[in-house]
């Protein structure tokens, strides 16, 4: 069982009771191995649903591959994995479906002429749910972001870029959203604020979120923590 952020659950510990809902994702030794090394091994943990779980480890620690890995977007080498129910790597195309991704470089960039409005309105589309451009302007309002609709994605700041991912990551309301590298290029207050989103996002709508971030600060403002070694 995931700790709470005061006491980080560490990879390979243990997994113990889990809540009254079927947890998000139980991993036992979960391990990556590549030509260009091992991103992460011998991690079992389990995450509960309907929370924000933070992965906390340093650049090149393997986060990102681990959220990768729990988004159904890249596979692992040895151990077992259940995310939603499903078997991973078997029922990963399944799992992908149901999980929206904030923005990860190199995997899933926005084009740098692309605006916000189009942005959104293809992600619609892509989750078989077209949008009128009315519903795309009401969705931005919605995350605050109506005044940048038709701004173009390269004069986009940070934190607005930031934002921006994870409204795309909830287009369709889907059961868990995954996101990365939120400090990267961000003032304190903006994460603050991008943490509360999150946390909002699995409180008051039940997605599950898990996070990716480097600071102790930030981990300690979600409800459970996962070290990376």
């Amino acid at each position: 069982m995931s700790e709470t952020a005061d006491d980080a659950l560490f990879a390979g510990s243990m997994p113990a009771t889990a809540g009254i809902r079927e947890p998000f994702a139980t991993a036992d030794r979960l391990t990556l191995r590549t030509r260009e090394g091992c991103p992460y091994a011998d991690m079992t943990f389990e995450i509960p649903s309907g929370q924000v779980t933070a992965i906390r480890g340093r650049s090149g620690s393997g986060k990102t591959a681990l959220l990768l890995t729990l988004a159904g977007r890249m596979s692992f080498t040895d151990g077992t994995l259940t995310v939603l129910g499903r078997t991973m790597p078997k029922q990963r195309r399944v799992v992908a479906r149901n999980i929206g991704m904030g923005l990860f470089k190199g995997v899933n960039d926005l084009p740098a002429n692309a605006t916000l409005a189009s942005a959104t309105s293809a992600e619609f589309s892509l989750r078989a749910k077209g949008a009128s451009s009315e519903k795309v302007r009401d969705y931005l309002r919605e995350w605050g972001l109506s005044e940048v609709a038709f701004a173009y994605v390269r004069d986009l700041s940070a934190d607005q870029l930031a934002m921006f991912g994870i409204a795309l990551a909830c287009v369709g309301d889907p059961q868990a959203i995954v996101v990365d590298n939120i400090e990267y290029g961000l003032m304190e207050a903006h994460r603050r604020r991008i943490m509360n989103c999150l946390s909002d996002i699995a409180h008051d709508r039940g997605i599950t979120v898990v996070v990716g971030c480097v600071s102790r600060e930030l981990s300690d403002q979600a409800d459970h923590v996962i070290v990376m070694g």
